[in-house]
């Protein structure tokens, strides 16, 4: 319980800090952009900071629920990304992408929801490559999210709640090692 405060407050300071520092960002690219004859509304400050508000909070409950229920938690969260990736897999072929990214998502998408019910009849192998795979898995869209937030047309702090939930997924699995000890 103390643990799930700590991550609570923690959130909060962080979205005082960013609105205090936005203030000072937005004002600077103001300045500069006069001379570039673009204008940055109030309208365009206020949703990049409840976007951030956004995959702060997202990620502060699911934090939080993982120090109550990580085994739960944990294999959901990497259940859902692997549901998201079939969609996502779907909507690339509709898009007449590059064959490569649709059927490395086809593959993610069956590949995490075999891996999470493995790892849930405590395979230990089955549990390891999850963990992998959702720390691979975040790092790769952490540094993907502007290419994500292009094409699909989204904030950047929006594109970045899928990789600070596989995050929170692998630390949460992780948490799990004890279960996962081979017994001699």
């Amino acid at each position: 319980m103390q643990v799930s405060a700590v991550i609570f407050v923690f959130c909060v300071l962080l979205n005082v800090a960013f609105f205090v520092l936005s203030i000072f960002y937005f004002n600077d690219k103001r300045a500069s952009s006069a001379l570039m004859q673009a204008t940055i509304s109030d309208q365009q400050v206020l949703d990049t900071r409840i976007a951030f508000a956004v995959f702060s909070t997202t990620v502060t409950l699911s934090a939080i629920a993982l120090m109550f229920a990580s085994k739960w938690v944990s294999h959901g969260l990497a259940a859902v990304a692997g549901i998201g990736s079939l969609i996502a897999a779907i909507f690339a072929f509709q898009k007449g992408m590059p064959s490569v990214l649709p059927v490395a998502l086809l593959v993610l998408g069956a590949l995490f929801p075999l891996l999470v019910w493995r790892s849930l009849e405590h395979s230990r192998g089955a549990w390891s490559v999850l963990v992998a795979m959702c720390f691979v898995c975040a790092l790769v869209l952490l540094f993907g999210a502007p290419k994500l937030r292009t094409n699909l047309g989204i904030g950047l702090w929006t594109a970045l709640i899928i990789p600070g939930l596989l995050t929170v997924a692998a630390i949460g699995l992780t948490m799990q090692r004890a279960a996962y000890r081979d017994r001699s």
